[in-house]
């Protein structure tokens, strides 16, 4: 029974930390605020993790954020590949889907690794985002086009819009919990996204 209660407030301790990280990021999330949304003292975190970088990496681990690069990946070189994107959404794209259903299942620790990171050893993930669709524009111009590299000004243009998109993926995390209101938000952002930079690299 005293193991069950000690697993039962470790597990109640890494959810509200995963919601505090999520909403203020590694570095402005207060232990004090973890201990009172879980319902016990701050002392009493310290049984369970050593300091609060452990307890970051208790909620964000390794293993979740190399499946969420992976699932990312996998979308983009899909994209890279087809010739139609607006059909690419979760409805019509297994890879759309994987990705869609992970942020679903892991909304907190996906906002965490594009919003909250800074300060951890994933504070490069955010960035490796946005360069991984960069690469989607290299890979759809050397696909659809005789010209296989994107001018300066293209981009200029493709580096704010994947810096909004990843803005805009936290956005909607943030926003919403429940799945069927993500997965609708999801639908209705690629719907516009996808056919806008279909539009903007045909040449």
């Amino acid at each position: 029974m005293p193991q069950r209660l000690k697993s039962e407030v470790r597990e109640r301790i890494l959810l509200a930390a995963a919601d505090i990280f999520a909403e203020h990021g590694y570095k402005d999330a207060k232990l004090a605020e973890v201990a009172g949304r879980s319902g016990t003292a701050t002392s009493n975190i310290y049984k369970y993790f050593e300091n609060k970088e452990v307890l970051f990496e208790a909620v964000v681990s390794p293993r979740l954020a190399a499946t969420f690069l992976k699932l990312l990946r996998t979308r983009i070189r899909e994209l890279g590949r087809i010739d139609h994107w607006p059909g690419a959404d979760a409805k019509g794209s297994e890879s759309a889907n994987a990705f869609l259903n992970f942020c679903v299942d892991n909304r907190a620790v996906v906002l965490i690794l594009l919003r909250g990171s800074k300060a951890t050893r994933f504070a490069h993930v955010r960035s490796l985002v946005v360069n991984e669709m960069e690469r989607l524009t290299d890979d759809f111009l050397r696909h659809q086009s005789d010209t296989p590299y994107p001018d300066a000004q293209l981009q200029f243009l493709t580096h704010k819009l994947f810096n909004r998109t990843v803005e805009t993926i936290a956005d909607i995390l943030a926003e919403y919990e429940d799945p069927a209101d993500i997965r609708h938000a999801f639908a209705l952002f690629w719907r516009y996204q996808l056919a806008g930079l279909e539009a903007l690299l045909k040449r």
